[in-house]
Order: C-alpha cells, then sequence, then structure tokens
C-alpha cells in the first residue's frame, strides 16, 4: 500500500515536470492577483461592517386611523 502511493507520487510529479504541467498546478492551486484583492476587500468590508452603527429599530405605536373631512 505505502509503495503504491510512493509509486504515484513519483509518477504524478515527473508527469507534470515532463508535461510542463508546473505552471498549470500552480495556478490552479495558488492564489493569484484577484484572489488577493478579493480577500482584501473583504477584510475592508468586514472592518466597514464593524465600525458602523448598528441599523435602528423605529417601531409606530399609532393604531388608530384619522379620516381627513373636507368641506
Amino acid at each position: 500500500m505505502i509503495l503504491s502511493k510512493m509509486l504515484i507520487n513519483q509518477m504524478a510529479s515527473y508527469l507534470t515536470k515532463h508535461f510542463k504541467l508546473d505552471k498549470m498546478m500552480t495556478y490552479v492551486f495558488d492564489d493569484n492577483e484577484l484572489d488577493e484583492k478579493v480577500k482584501q476587500l473583504e477584510k475592508r468590508l468586514d472592518l466597514i461592517e464593524q465600525i458602523s452603527h448598528p441599523p435602528k429599530e423605529f417601531k409606530c405605536n399609532y393604531k388608530e386611523k384619522k379620516e381627513i373631512k373636507y368641506g
């Protein structure tokens, strides 16, 4: 079992080097510029949400209707 895992890992690393898939693997699995910008924006948004005032809950206690009569 351990030998088969080692063999599979060796073959996978050989194939990635042979077909120059290293760049593709880094592009897929590592963060790129856009990922970094999104993370920065999420951090800024979280900070702004923490700093902002909590929403106010206004309650209307007016229960009766007034009729406006003209004339």
